[in-house]
């Protein structure tokens, strides 16, 4: 087991965990999108702040998937999987964050 692996392997969870997350933006863009009067702009309803910290949570997501999944095959399916984890991580996450965090 070589280490430049593992974090070889992490980052890739990294990425597709972010990847996976910004595939969950883009369906909430579409949406909300759909919501908003058409003169609105973009600008005025995206939080760029929180589309970061989603994007972050996503990479966390895949890192911590890709040291479950570490000694798997590394496949297509594999790969799925990581950003899959980056998408429904990050709900699990900022679920958690949003009950155990007091509002201010």
């Amino acid at each position: 087991m070589d280490v430049c692996q593992i974090l070889a392997f992490m980052l890739l969870g990294a990425f597709l965990g972010a990847a996976g997350q910004c595939l969950r933006v883009i369906v909430g863009l579409k949406k909300g999108n759909d919501k908003v009067e058409k003169d609105v702009q973009l600008k005025d309803w995206f939080d760029s702040k929180q589309f970061l910290i989603s994007i972050i949570i996503g990479s966390v997501a895949g890192v911590l998937g890709a040291i479950s999944l570490y000694g798997e095959a590394l496949d297509k399916q594999l790969l799925i999987t990581l950003m899959a984890i980056g998408y429904a991580g990050t709900d699990f996450i900022e679920g958690f964050i949003k009950k155990s965090v007091p509002n201010k």
